[in-house]
Order: structure tokens, then sequence, then C-alpha cells
């Protein structure tokens, strides 16, 4: 059982239900796991490279997003760069919310994302789409992906199976300028990024997670909130589209922290996540240790596609 996470796909828009241009956190700069610490410098040969800082991660992906602005504007099209994530603010609760001032703030965080939508709708971003020929959208897809028809790379993911994409378009050509080996990228990066989702179902297995699950149901249902689990909750939550939705977000989310603590689920979900964070490392070490070489290298090309704007 899989419990649903407060993360963030950014669908910059929808255009007549044909294209759709999304950014995910779990992007370039998404590596997690693994022993290496945060904040030092890039390694010089010996130890397995670090993960980079939120701070790199932010610059890799500014990075990227300008250089595939740069690129789609070459081939005549706009692109307007997206932020790693919608607000300062945002926040990722893997299991469950086990912050109760930020979710008597922001509940579950919807107005964040909502208000990044906004903010596309005021660039003009949905009437730019929009407002291109079917021949022109398919032809901004392909500049952006690649032909769908050409497919040569590869990445096998830890839930089995592999994703596949095309080795040309705009934004292979950013992966390029900054990662230079785009295969080693997308085979380490699909890698690295498929392995949330599973760590998340193995947490949820474990008999101890599953019965603080239990301890948490009981506390929320003293609290006048009846699920099955925090991800159904968000789920009901997230349908409410009404009047008053936000302040029952707010309640909802606030009951949920103070039971996750008071239950016990968010100390064992943190212990048992860390403790899968390591297994998954050294599982997959080889995908890990690519990924966070190839961002470490990158980070000067980086700084300076940021430093130009």
């Amino acid at each position: 059982m899989a419990l649903g996470r407060l993360g963030w796909a950014l669908g910059a828009v929808v255009c007549a239900g044909v294209l759709v241009v999304v950014v995910l956190t779990a992007g370039a700069g998404g590596t997690t796991a693994g022993p290496a610490p945060a904040g030092k410098p890039a390694p010089t040969g010996s130890g397995p490279p670090r993960s980079p800082t939120d701070e790199e991660k932010d610059v890799l992906h500014q990075a990227e997003q300008l250089l595939i602005r740069d690129c789609m504007a070459e081939q005549g099209f706009r692109y307007w760069p997206a932020p790693r994530l919608p607000s300062p603010d945002y926040r990722e609760f893997p299991y469950v919310v086990d912050d109760a001032e930020w979710a008597a703030e922001h509940g579950y965080g919807r107005e964040l994302e909502d208000r990044q939508k906004r903010r596309w709708d005021e660039m003009g971003v949905r009437k730019y789409l929009n407002g291109l020929s079917a021949a022109r959208k398919t032809a901004y897809t392909e500049a952006l992906h690649g032909p769908e028809s050409d497919a040569p790379l590869k990445a096998e993911v830890a839930m089995g199976g592999a994703f596949t994409h095309s080795d040309q378009g705009c934004t292979v050509e950013a992966w390029r300028g900054l990662y230079g080996d785009v295969r080693a990228w997308y085979r380490s990066i699909q890698m690295v990024n498929s392995l949330p989702g599973v760590r998340a179902g193995r947490v949820a297995g474990e008999a101890d997670f599953r019965t603080d699950l239990a301890a948490w149901r009981s506390c929320m249902r003293q609290r006048g909130h009846t699920a099955e689990n925090p991800s159904e909750l968000r789920r009901v939550r997230f349908l409410d589209t009404g009047r008053g939705a936000r302040a029952k977000d707010v309640a909802a989310a606030t009951a949920e922290a103070r039971c996750a603590r008071t239950s016990g689920l968010a100390a064992t979900a943190e212990r048992l996540d860390e403790h899968y964070r390591d297994v998954e490392y050294r599982e997959h070490r080889s995908a890990f240790d690519t990924a966070r070489r190839l961002q470490l290298e990158a980070l000067p090309t980086a700084r300076d596609v940021v430093g130009r704007g």
C-alpha cells in the first residue's frame, strides 16, 4: 500500500487536449538517497559523489529551463521556464502530513499550486499555446521532446519495465549542454526518480508502519475524520472544490499532522524511509553515483547559464 505524496506536477498548459508541457519535481535535480553528505565541495576522485544541495538543484533546474527556452526560440517557439517547485513554502509529505504549523497555514498546499497556475495564465502561456494550429502544436511538441517515433534513449526503472525518450529535441539538447552524456544521464536519473514510489510501498508494507497507521486512523476518527490512510484523506479533500474547501483542508491537515505525531506514524515513517533510502542506495549505487557525478560536474556550466539569464 503506497501512500500518496503531496508532490506537484506542473501542467504548464493543455492545448485542446493535445499538448501538455509538464515539469516534475523529480526532474534533473531529484537525487535524494544515499549516505553522501550535502554541502561539501564536489568530489575530486575518491569516495562516492555527494547529493546536490537544494540550492544546487535549483541552479541545475533553472539552467535546464533556460537552455530549453533558448533552443525553442531558435525553432520559432516561445517557452516559459518553470520553477522547480511552485513556491518557496511548498512541502512534500510522502507518507503523512506531520507539520501542524505548515498545515494550519497551507492545509494541503493546493493554493500554492493554484497560484503558480494563475501565474501561467497571467504570462499568457495558455493563450499562446491554445492559439497554435494543430500542425504547430505537433511541431511544438516535437521541437520540445523530439520525434515521437524516435526513442533511442532507454532507462530501466525500479518498478519494472523501461522508459524511452527521443535523443532529439530541446529537452535533450539542454541535457546534453549540461551533462554531456545524455544516455548515461537518462539511464541514471530515470532509475533514481523511480525509486521514491517503490520506497513508499516498502515502508507502508512494514508491520510497524501498519500498526501506527491503525493508531492514526483511530486518532483521526476521534477528531471527526474518517479515512483509511492519509492518501485517501487527501484524495477526498482535493475532490472538494466548493465554498469553504480551504478551511476544511486546514482542519483535516492539522488533525492529520497532530495524529501523525501522537500515533507515532510520523516517527516510524521517517525511520523506515531512512532505512530504505540506504537500501536503495546499495541496490542502485551505480545509478545514484552516475547521476550525482553528472550533476556536480554540470554545476559550473549551470551557474554560467543562469548568470547569463
